[in-house]
Formats: C-alpha cells, structure tokens, sequence
C-alpha cells in the first residue's frame, strides 16, 4: 500500500456533482404530498388560520398557472389538465379549489348540473396574488425565512424532538418548497447553518459528511422555539426582549440581572458578533438591491469593511460604530424602495442595539 493516496479533490467534486443530481431530480420529479392531509376541514376552518398561500405548494402552483392562463383572456378556465399535471385525485383537487375559492382568490363555475370544479376563474383579488406569489420566488429573505421555520419544525417532528435525521430528506416534506417551487439543496443547508449558528439545530459530525449525507437534531433551544409555534425571526427576537443587557466598565468577577437570561457587556469582553452578522447579509444581498453600479460597490466597500472590523481580534468600539453608520448612510441612500431594503435596515438596527444597547 505504500504510495497511495486518497483523491481528496476527486471525492469532493463527485459528491458536489451527486448534490447537483439529488436537486435536478427533485425539480424534475417534485414530491407528491398527500393535499387532503394539510387541507382537512375546509369548511370550518376560518381564513386567518390558514397557512400563508406560498407556504402551500399546490395552491401556489395552481394560482401562478391560473394567471398565465388568463394572460390569454379572461373567463373561465378548465383546470383538468393542472390537475392530471400533478396527478392529483379529484377528492384533493376539490379540496385544493375550495381552499382558493375559500380565501377569496377565484370563483367556481356554476350550472343546472351543479357546481363544476374544473372550471374556475381567477378574480381580481386572484390575479393580485398570483403576482405576489411570483415576485416572492425572488425574494431571498422571505424564501430563507421559510427554510429556517419549516426546517426546525421538520427536524423536530422527524426526529420526535430527540433523535437525529438525515437532513436531506427534507426535499420530501411539504414545507421544502416555498410559492409553489423547491429549495434548492444550498438553501437547505443554508437554512440548516443558521439554525446551528443560533443553537435551534445541532449537526451531527460523521467522517466524510457532504451534501448528501448530513444528519442533524433539534437542541432544547429548538424544542421550545418548535412548541412556541412562532417563526424562528420571533422566538430570537423574543429571547432577546426578555434579557436584561447592562454596560459595566472596570469591573469583574459578578453577574448581574434578575431575568432567566442575562446578557452583560463588560470592557473586557465586547462582542460585535451581531454586528458581524449583519455585515454579511448585506454582502450577500447587495446583488439584489435593485441599486446602481455605483450605490452596490459603495454600499458592498462599506460592508466589507464593517465586517472586518468586527472581526478583528481586537475589536474597537469606536470603529464599529463609524464603519456602521457609514453602511447605513449607503443603505438609506437608496432611493428603490424594497422590502429586502427595508429588513436590512431594521436588521441592522436592531444588530447595533444588541451589541451598544440604547
């Protein structure tokens, strides 16, 4: 055996190269979810405890296939062929357009005969949602919040809350695809590094772990965020609210703060790891922005910077706040107003609250 050696770059490209096919296979032969399953009820279910529309992949699929129909004309249109296209019973399928027409979004055909569930007509509400759905596939934010929230409930429910689960498999559940299209296996483990940054999730180590063969757990952290029932966004946001962050100078060696969680920022130990944070997500949606050539190099320089200097093993205060506010000068000079822009600025607030207080 003397002489051998592992291809270590062979085996990394050959299992990028497995992770591409496990992601083409999924767009090209999406997962069939039983719809009566999440759809029970119809007719009791009041519309405020529905679920988001581009969290349900057939009616998002429906909706958005109803609009480029139309395109043609307005009227009624027969929704046999969607229906065979996604190999849906007929049980489901009148489940799928009573929960649209429930939500106000079409109208069923009527006749002497009865009411004829293959020909519907998407209204003007419909129309109006159909377009939001479309434009959410773009939004990067909306789409990874998504991922991060159905995700950990996945892993809890997979796992029963105690047991680790192949990651992957997750292409198979409901909550995989976000208006009407599948996560691609980035943003899976995306999402799956976030929640293991903030300690919802725990990956589990193996020896050659890639793409395809990842497992990880809900912490107790992610148990409780799972039964809050709140998105991932609010149950940090709430752990946050309910810790008490004081700002001690020249002291050490005591803890003070009455609540569960205390979050104390001493001279010794600043930490602008939020700061850190912010920095990136903005590097990352700087692309996407809608800006200028110009307003995007200053607004990226300007991040770049900040996340250096929070970096830094020696981080100065005083630098941090400087690169800060010059990212937020460039943010708010923008003048395409987005919702990406919008959360980028409220993010980076609230990252500059955590780290200064105030």
């Amino acid at each position: 055996m003397a002489g051998f050696e592992i291809n270590k770059r062979g085996i990394a490209k050959m299992q990028k190269e497995i992770a591409k096919e496990f992601e083409r296979a999924a767009r090209k032969h999406p997962i069939r979810v039983p719809v009566h399953t999440a759809l029970s009820d119809v007719g009791v279910t009041p519309l405020r405890a529905q679920e988001a529309i581009e969290a349900d992949p057939y009616q998002s699929r429906l909706l958005v296939w109803m609009d480029e129909q139309t395109q043609q004309g307005p009227g009624f249109v027969d929704v046999s062929r969607f229906f065979e296209e996604e190999e849906l019973s007929t049980a489901d399928a009148r489940i799928l357009v009573l929960r649209l027409e429930q939500r106000g979004l079409i109208k069923v055909s009527d006749s002497l005969a009865g009411r004829d569930f293959s020909q519907i007509r998407l209204i003007d509400e419909g129309v109006m949602e159909a377009q939001r759905v479309k434009a959410l596939r773009n939004n990067r934010i909306a789409k990874f919040s998504h991922a991060c929230d159905e995700l950990l409930c996945w892993l809890f429910e997979a796992g029963r809350g105690q047991e680790a689960v192949e990651v992957m498999a997750f292409v198979e559940a409901n909550g995989s695809y976000f208006a009407g299209e599948s996560l691609t296996v980035d943003e899976i483990i995306g999402a799956l590094g976030y929640l293991e940054k903030r300690g919802l999730a725990s990956r589990i180590k193996t020896d050659g772990a890639s793409h395809v063969s990842i497992t990880a757990e809900v912490t107790e952290a992610g148990v409780d965020c799972a039964l809050s029932r709140r998105t991932v966004n609010d149950f940090l946001s709430q752990q946050k609210a309910s810790s008490d962050t004081y700002h001690i100078s020249d002291s050490s060696g005591f803890v003070a703060g009455s609540q569960r969680s205390v979050i104390q920022h001493n001279s010794f130990g600043f930490d602008p790891s939020d700061l850190k944070q912010f920095a990136d997500l903005v590097l990352q949606l700087a692309p996407v922005l809608g800006t200028s050539v110009e307003q995007q190099a200053e607004i990226i320089h300007e991040a770049e910077i900040l996340s250096e200097e929070t970096s830094s093993t020696e981080a100065e205060p005083g630098k941090i706040r400087a690169a800060y506010e010059r990212l937020q000068t460039a943010l708010g000079a923008v003048t395409t107003t987005s919702a990406g822009l919008t959360t980028l600025i409220e993010q980076g607030q609230q990252a500059y609250q955590a780290v200064f207080g105030g």
